[in-house]
């Protein structure tokens, strides 16, 4: 029974991979990256991260050499700790491209795991979570996300969307409340993609006010619960978060609906999926793909003789469609809060999850659950994203796209921080500073060519000569947390134009800069991985004694 149980459960990891292998094929067998959308921005992020964990430092809040050496704080608020299976990559030797590739198929099989786990603990059938699993993961507009758009961190978020939606679900309808679950998947797409996180908060908030007739005092206390262990598993990134924003007006303060959303119609959604095609980003083409198209259209012309969970999702699905398109009267929100989701049409990530969870249900709804019919939905499903992945490659050679490969990826765009520059501090001319990427001596560039200039990681090293007392811009971007040194004293410094700025004497001074982190950024890192580490060795001491009890059990039984 073991043996058995164990063929089965290498099988099923074995068609995982398969489906995983398929999202990227036949992208890994090229030694180059078509660079789109935030392509160049997460290139420069993920080799930043790897420099920091060369130098033991998993949580660096600012990469020191991003942006011209001026050091951008994309890990303040966008995190990085995610990225450490690339930097592994990176650190045993292995290529850029090939890291790449081979980070976004673990991705996929982080993915298509999690959406088997998602459903099999609901339904503990196989066939389903298995054809849920492949459903989501070639969802056309996750494909979108992982090899169009290059959105780095969306692909993430479809990971750990399982995990916090079945933690929902285990507290409203379960016999079992999971908010263990529902804590840890909150965490997990607050670390992946803080949009995506911000807006399951607020559907978890609506759909608590839909069911609020239905809430127990049970349900409360582990809803309660859930959001305290997020607070916790998180505290590493939000508190530091608070922290600048508290401090600091940043750019994407200040972040509006754009305009590619605003004119996203139901009908731009309807002939891209029938498309089967996305076109590259400078014409992107979003889209939930013909099968979950099929599907949603075949959902509503069977509604009155669907089962009442069906029904829901069927409405479910809609809502998340619908939401995703311009018939939502987004432009009465465009400088609102909910403009952080910069374009509406991120939420086809919630609608594709739905979308693939409504084919799974009318599969069995239809009894279509034959091990023929099963293969026969994988295969389709693989098959049109084959051609959607090679669509993409065609289209993106016809066009010319720049290209990153192993041998070029650093030699461009060295001051790449994102289209929109959230990052920075509100105001700060960025273009000034990277036409002259120096010092600036009472807002003039420093041209004292003799001067010494050292950058190490994380550390820079200035000489300079003042005339007067005079004020001094560093060539850093100003975060809360940098430690300034003149002739190895500790000075104060401020923000001056978006740069750390410091006053200094007349005369000839050594300067340094480091980003030393504070208090806050540190106790709150200590606080999160200890408490990460807890609620492993918890779960680990549990599942033992549950299998120590359930073999005592099986020998009394003999």
């Amino acid at each position: 029974m073991n043996l058995k149980y164990k063929k089965v459960k290498i099988t099923l990891l074995l068609v995982l991979l398969c489906i995983s292998i398929i999202s990227i094929f036949p992208y890994f067998f090229n030694n180059y990256i078509f660079s789109q959308d935030d392509l160049l921005f997460h290139r420069t992020r993920l080799e930043s991260y790897t420099q920091a964990v060369k130098h033991l430092d998993f949580f660096p809040r600012v990469f020191s050499t991003m942006g011209l050496n001026f050091g951008y704080g994309a890990d303040l608020f966008y995190p990085s700790i995610l990225l450490l299976p690339f930097a592994f990559f990176r650190i045993i030797g292995i290529a850029f491209v090939p890291s790449y590739y081979l980070y976004q198929l673990l991705i996929s099989f982080v993915t298509a795991t999690c959406a088997y786990y998602f459903l099999y603990s609901i339904k503990k059938s196989r066939k389903l979570a298995l054809l849920f699993s492949c459903f989501y993961t070639l969802s056309t507009y996750r494909l979108i996300d992982q090899s169009v758009r290059a959105a780095l961190g969306e692909t993430l978020a479809f990971a750990f969307l399982p995990l916090f939606i079945l933690g929902v679900y285990s507290i409203f309808y379960g016999n079992k409340h999971r908010w263990q679950l529902l804590g840890i998947g909150m965490s997990l797409l607050i670390a992946s993609h803080l949009i995506t996180a911000f807006y399951s908060s607020i559907l978890l908030i609506i759909f608590i006010l839909i069911n609020w007739k239905k809430c127990r005092q049970a349900q409360i206390n582990s809803l309660f619960k859930a959001g305290l262990l997020s607070l916790g598993l998180s505290a590493w990134f939000l508190f530091p978060y608070l922290e600048q924003i508290h401090h600091l007006t940043f750019n994407f303060n200040n972040t509006t609906l754009w305009a590619s959303g605003l004119n996203f119609s139901l009908g731009d959604l309807f002939t891209n999926s029938l498309a089967n095609v996305s076109a590259p980003f400078t014409e992107l083409k979003p889209n939930i793909g013909l099968f979950l198209l099929v599907t949603v259209i075949i959902a509503v012309f069977s509604y009155r003789k669907s089962t009442t969970p069906v029904k829901h999702i069927t409405v479910a699905t809609l809502f998340f469609i619908l939401l995703a398109t311009n018939i939502f009267p987004w432009g009465f929100f465009k400088v609102s809060v909910l403009a952080t989701i910069q374009f509406p049409w991120r939420l086809l990530l919630f609608a594709s999850f739905f979308a693939s969870l409504l084919a799974v249900c009318l599969v069995e709804q239809f009894c279509l659950l034959s091990k023929k019919n099963v293969l026969l939905f994988i295969t389709l499903s693989s098959f049109l994203t084959l051609g959607f992945n090679i669509n993409n490659l065609t289209q993106s050679a016809v066009q010319n796209n720049v290209t990153v490969t192993n041998e070029n990826f650093t030699d461009f765009y060295e001051s790449e921080i994102g289209h929109g520059k959230e990052y920075l501090v509100k105001n700060t001319d960025f273009k000034k500073y990277f036409a002259s990427p120096g010092l600036f001596i009472d807002g003039i560039p420093y041209a004292d060519l003799s001067r010494n200039t050292v950058n190490k990681y994380n550390d820079s090293a200035f000489t300079v000569r003042t005339n007067g007392t005079q004020e001094v811009q560093l060539p850093k971007f100003y975060y809360v947390g940098y430690e300034v040194t003149v002739d190895q004293r500790v000075v104060p410094n401020y923000n001056k134009d978006g740069l750390v700025t410091v006053k200094l004497e007349p005369g000839a001074h050594e300067l340094s800069i480091t980003y030393k982190k504070t208090i806050i950024q540190k106790v709150s890192a200590i606080f999160s991985v200890l408490l990460a580490v807890l609620i492993l060795l918890f779960n680990v001491i549990k599942n033992k004694q549950t299998n120590k009890s359930c073999s005592i059990l099986l020998f009394k039984a003999r």
